[in-house]
This record gives C-alpha cells, structure tokens and sequence, in this order.
C-alpha cells in the first residue's frame, strides 16, 4: 500500500514492526487525520503511489500524519532527532542501512531552510518531506 522506506522514515514507534504493520500504523494515523484534514479518495490513492501532492488539503493531512508519528514538530518542522532514532531501530542489524537512513535524513532536514507561507500549520514543508523522501530513497537503496 505505502512505500516501504517511506513508512519507516515517518513511522515514530518502530520497534522491528513488519512491513504490513508499518503499513497499518501509518495508515491509521493517516485515517485519523482524514476528520480534520478531509481529502477525496483520489488523492489517497496518489498518496498511496507516491506521487506527491499539489494540494494544499493533502499536505495538511501529511503534516497531521507526520506530527502524530513525531516525524514534524509542533512548529512544524522535519524532526531530525526522530528520524535518526527511526534510523536506528530499523536497521536489522544492518549498519550500512543505518548509515543510509541517517545520510538520508540529513539530506530532507533541509527542507526546514525553505521559505514556506503557511508557517508552523506545516503543510507546505509536509509535502516537501513527502517529495525528498520520493524522490532520494532509492538513491539510498531503500525500495519504495
């Protein structure tokens, strides 16, 4: 359903879950935003193939999932504590996977040096996360 590495940058709880409940974590927290932060099913469903959003309501819903999972702060920015932290719990033992998450991480931290109009709502630097993780994990060798 959702990228693999995706889910496991933004997932805050990982604790050796299998990918089918990274995936049910993520997507729960992602229903529980839909109340606040509605979106049309077509848009899930880009969110589900990894194209990234263009509307600002699909960010909002982004930024609600990310704040919930501890991946954006409450002044809406990339928490890079939590992503390394993520890093770690889910390298398997594996120490250049762990080298590539925090590599990884370094490299979407810098979407918190963008300029963005909506402040700590988040939205706008959600989608940012969204596209650096899309479109730089598979440099890193992470399947999405």
């Amino acid at each position: 359903m959702w990228g693999t590495f995706v889910l496991l940058f933004f997932v805050g709880y990982v604790q050796c879950l299998t990918e089918e409940e990274i995936r049910i974590a993520f997507t729960k927290n992602v229903m529980t935003c839909l109340k606040d932060h509605p979106v049309e099913m077509a848009e899930l469903t880009q969110l589900q193939k990894l194209i990234v959003p263009k509307k600002m309501e699909v960010k909002c819903l982004l930024a609600c999932a990310y704040r919930l999972e501890g991946v954006m702060t409450a002044k809406g920015t990339y928490n890079i504590e939590h992503a390394y932290k993520v890093a770690e719990l889910s390298k398997n033992g594996d120490e250049k996977r762990l080298e590539n998450g925090k590599k990884m991480a370094d490299l979407c931290v810098k979407v918190n040096d963008e300029k963005v109009s909506d402040g700590e709502k988040g939205c706008e630097r959600a989608g940012m996360i969204f596209k650096c993780v899309v479109e730089n994990a598979p440099k890193f060798g992470f399947k999405i």
